[in-house]
């Protein structure tokens, strides 16, 4: 029976110093800081802008375009019971 014991503790002991080994491995391991950093050209890819050709600037200039031109203002505050040009159309 104590064979028995001797051969699991010495199981044991090698998983255990398996595992320590790859840990301190894996924490020593150097590694250059351009390395890690990531490819420029994949950070300025957003899903669905390069995909479908869209472009953020263009698409909020011609939103702008389009508020402008409708006459577009903002909107009124909760505070507010009359309209802002109340006193035009009474005049």
């Amino acid at each position: 029976m104590s064979t028995w014991l001797a051969w699991i503790s010495a199981i044991a002991a090698l998983i255990v110093a398996a595992a320590l080994i790859e840990a301190y491995v894996k924490r020593n391991r150097k590694r250059k800081l351009v390395d890690m950093r990531p490819n420029p050209d994949e950070i300025s890819k957003v899903d669905g802008i390069e995909r479908y050709g869209l472009n953020p600037l263009a698409l909020a200039q011609a939103e702008h375009r389009r508020l402008e031109k409708e006459g577009w203002v903002a909107a009124p505050s909760q505070d507010e019971t009359t309209a802002p040009d109340a006193d035009d159309k009474e005049k």
